[in-house]
């Protein structure tokens, strides 16, 4: 199955005249959009690199490798730094904001620092490296509220925190009830993931933990004071900076990143807290979140766990948060019990 996966990615996505992969092919292969985003690409060097981690295919190997050259010839902001994320077939940057600004945001930027993860464990490439440790920089120095230690969403091209907003394209438009969001607004889904991805990257690196922990432990700290629902269960959806939730719906995938990050917080402090607020979690998403019958997740609940939306599966919600989130706790749980490392 992986093998058809990615001999259908090579021979009908990627774009051999201009360079890169089309955004999205019908399933007979044709070309429906082809513009490039950097969202797309960086899952493919995720991809890319865990298939070869499995396989050892140096062909994919190389394959991955290209393409994170690509990008930083064809997307990288030689001026502000970080990456242009939306560009038209010919790697042109386009805009995809109602009031036609381009931007850059904390979501792409990490998903980018995951994939360049998986990159550098497969390659062990010096540049792969730098690259990996550029980006977990610039988003801690550009992304990350320093009063809060919280992500903002959107910002412009010189780091200027900006409004989110519903952007056009064919991912996250459903969630947005209102066409713009305050600058302070911030997910805790996204906080909590990066936070244990960051840690991850560390281990990958073979850095420390804790010289660390002072760009982590604020992302735990907030997450676990006003993202956890400690009356109902679950994770709220998003608040501001300051502890006002904004959002009191329940998504799946915050709460699937939030088991795994709430593990890793308890790890490397020994804090009851995050222990609580994994068990809460927890015993929200296996009494309501989780839709026995079918074997999936609901994707949307109220905040008491009513369903909202009952859909199981559509281009946007698959596997990749809740299968990785079931196979990395009983994986931490196991250590923790253990008392290893990781």
């Amino acid at each position: 199955m992986l093998e058809q996966g990615i001999d259908f990615l090579l021979r009908h996505f990627k774009d051999s005249e201009c360079g890169g992969y089309y955004w999205i092919v019908a399933e007979d292969g044709s070309v429906l959009e082809d513009c490039k985003t950097v969202y797309g690409h960086s899952f493919l060097i995720y991809a890319f690199s865990e298939y070869s981690l499995l396989t050892g295919d140096e062909r994919i190997v190389e394959e991955t490798a290209k393409l994170s050259d690509l990008l930083l010839l064809k997307a990288a902001d030689l001026c502000y730094g970080g990456f242009y994320e939306h560009f038209d077939r010919n790697f042109k940057p386009m805009s995809v904001r109602t009031n036609g600004g381009l931007h850059k945001s904390l979501d792409v930027h990490m998903h980018l620092m995951e994939s360049l993860t998986s990159l550098y464990e497969v390659s062990k490439a010096r540049r792969h490296r730098e690259m990996l440790n550029q980006i977990s920089t610039l988003i801690f120095q550009r992304m990350i509220d320093k009063d809060t230690g919280c992500g903002g969403a959107l910002f412009t091209p010189d780091w200027t925190p900006i409004p989110n907003e519903e952007l056009q394209t064919v991912w996250g438009a459903d969630r947005f009830d209102d066409k713009q969001k305050p600058t302070d607004v911030t997910s805790f889904g996204h906080n909590i993931e990066l936070a244990w991805l960051y840690l991850h990257s560390l281990d990958v690196l073979g850095e420390s933990w804790r010289n660390n922990l002072s760009r982590v432990l604020p992302l735990f700290d907030h997450t676990c004071s006003y993202g956890v629902d400690w009356e109902r269960g679950g994770l709220f959806v998003e608040g501001r900076r300051g502890g006002e939730i904004i959002d009191t719906d329940k998504e799946f995938w915050q709460q699937a990143e939030a088991l795994v990050g709430f593990l890793d917080a308890f790890k490397i402090t020994g804090e009851q807290r995050f222990w609580d607020a994994f068990c809460n979690v927890h015993d929200f998403v296996f009494t309501k979140m989780i839709n026995w019958k079918i074997g999936e997740w609901f994707p949307l609940l109220f905040r008491d766990g009513e369903v909202k939306r009952n859909y199981m599966g559509n281009n946007w919600k698959i596997c990749y948060h809740t299968i990785r989130s079931m196979c990395l706790v009983i994986e931490k749980l196991k250590n923790l019990i253990e008392g290893r490392a990781g």
